[in-house]
This record gives structure tokens, C-alpha cells and sequence, in this order.
């Protein structure tokens, strides 16, 4: 798993900096829905509310947000299902500054992983994950093939903090091939080294294997496009505020974050690279009934 260090080298750089690129409303740094946006925030919303459909989130819930972010899912949920508390955990200590010093009712935040999280004495009744999940087993536990062991282990957790009928909406990138050129090599290389040390990403067999038993998917959409779309939307904003970003962060920071956008589009757009999202609903066991 990707440690504290590695998430605060890429998420702590600066929330001014980040507010530069992101969405004005969520501050989403995800993939956003574009099936009937035609801006960047009416694309997140769209994501916003199709997460929560495929978490099941419902008034007067508690709701647990895995790797919240700077807490625009958890504003969303307050805001549009009465009576919810939402529960955010992160480790970047930006983010979280970010969310306490802006507190909104309802909403709440640990800095800490889901496996130091402890069992609540009331369980969640939904939980929601975007972009975290791809943080959770390295490239090292990839080499050694026990990445299904660490997704299993988090499914586990996530049975054992939530209610009995309590969903999943759960979002991550995955990968869907081999490569197929070396430019394609080098941009997932500068993805995993350069912007996203301590992690991997898992493929969609990873996930049904890791959720055998525990989960079942209820519903799944893989809408790589809408990334490359997102990634081209942050690259503009990037560039428009280009001068005030070398001013104030340098050329380097500046370059490397256009060399990122460039890589991660090109790799969704040839679909090495995918986005979930998934509903998952607890699995029941399944009763055979002997014939008289």
C-alpha cells in the first residue's frame, strides 16, 4: 500500500495550487461523467451523484468516504440527503487541513488509512471510494502476485464497518492490458514513478477475485474516455494559469503536471488503461436445497 510519504508527495504540494485546475464546486480530482456535461463541474456532479446511486446512499445514513479527498463527496452527500453524516479518511495532511478549516455540518475526517481504522459501534450504512482504491497494493506486492490478498483484505474491512445491506460505490483506474509500444511504456513508467510512487493499479479480475464471497457487483461502468476528457479539461485550466503557476511554484512543477496530464490521456485514450465504477452489494450465502 502506498504509504503516508508517498500520498503526501503528490496530494500535499498545495490546495491553492490544486483549486487552479480542479473543478470549482467538488475540487474532484477523478474522472468526471460526461455523458450529458458539457463543463468540467456539471461532469463531477454527474460523477457525485452516480458514486452515491451506486453506494446506495439514502437519507439519514452515516456514510464512509475512503481517501475523501478535500471532502467534495462528502459536502454532496450532506448536502442533497437529509439527516447524513459523512466520515472522510485521507493521509494527506493538505486535504485535511483543507476539510477541518472549512467544517461543514454533517461532515467529519480522520487522517489515517482504512486499516488503522477501527470497527465503529455503529457501522456505516454506505460506503463510497473514489480514486483511493489504485493506492492500495504496490508494485511489489503486483511482483509478488499478492495484490488480490490486499484487495480481499480491504473488502474485509469494508464488510466488517458497514451494516448488513450497505453498498459500495467504489471508483478506480485499471488496467486492461499488456502494453502494446514503448511510448506506452514510458507513460505508464513516469505515471507509476514520477506522480504515483507506492502504487498499482488493478485490473477488473482483480476486484471480482478479491470480492468472491464478500461482495457481488451489483453494477459497473468503464468510461475511460471520460478521463481523457477530464485530463484534457485540467491540462487547459493548467495552462491558463501557466504564468501565475511558474511564478509562484517554478517551471518544473508546472511541466511535470502537463507531462503528467499528456501521459495518463494517452493511456486512456489507446484503453491500455480503464476507469471503474462499480456498485457492489454484500454477498449472501447461497443455500442449495437437497431434491426429495
Amino acid at each position: 500500500m502506498a504509504t503516508q510519504q508517498d500520498i503526501q508527495a503528490h496530494y500535499d504540494v498545495d490546495n491553492d495550487f490544486f483549486a487552479l485546475f480542479l473543478d470549482t464546486d467538488y475540487r474532484a480530482y477523478s474522472c468526471g461523467v460526461w455523458k450529458t456535461a458539457s463543463t468540467l463541474e456539471q461532469a463531477q456532479k454527474h460523477k457525485l451523484e452516480r458514486i452515491c446511486r451506486f453506494g446506495h446512499v439514502a437519507e439519514n445514513q452515516k456514510v464512509l468516504d475512503v481517501g475523501c479527498g478535500w471532502g467534495g463527496l462528502m459536502r454532496h452527500i450532506v448536502g442533497n440527503f437529509a439527516g447524513t453524516q459523512a466520515q472522510g479518511l485521507t493521509l494527506s495532511t493538505e486535504q485535511y487541513q483543507h476539510i477541518v478549516s472549512h467544517p461543514t455540518p454533517g461532515v467529519s475526517v480522520e487522517l489515517r488509512s482504512w486499516q488503522d481504522f477501527p470497527v465503529p459501534e455503529k457501522r456505516f450504512d454506505a460506503i463510497v471510494s473514489v480514486g483511493a482504491f489504485e493506492h492500495f497494493a504496490s508494485i511489489r506486492d503486483h511482483e509478488a502476485a499478492q495484490q488480490r490478498q490486499v484487495y480481499a483484505g480491504f473488502f474485509d474491512w469494508c464488510r466488517s464497518v458497514s451494516s448488513d445491506n450497505a453498498h459500495i460505490g467504489l471508483q478506480s483506474i485499471v488496467i486492461n492490458r499488456p502494453p502494446n509500444s514503448i511510448s506506452e511504456v514510458r507513460d505508464f513508467r513516469y505515471l507509476l514513478t514520477k506522480v504515483f510512487p507506492g502504487s498499482a493499479l488493478p485490473s477488473v479480475s482483480d476486484v471480482q477475485a478479491a470480492i468472491i464471497d464478500k461482495y457481488e457487483i451489483a453494477c459497473i461502468k468503464l468510461i475511460g474516455l471520460d478521463y481523457a476528457r477530464t485530463l484534457a479539461e485540467w491540462d487547459k485550466c493548467l495552462i491558463a494559469h501557466r504564468e501565475h503557476i511558474v511564478q509562484k511554484y517554478g517551471q518544473p512543477l508546472f511541466d511535470h503536471y502537463r507531462t503528467y496530464f499528456d501521459a495518463a490521456r494517452h493511456c486512456f485514450e489507446t484503453g491500455y488503461v480503464d476507469l471503474m465504477q462499480v456498485s457492489l452489494r454484500k454477498a449472501r450465502p447461497i443455500k442449495i436445497l437437497a431434491s426429495r
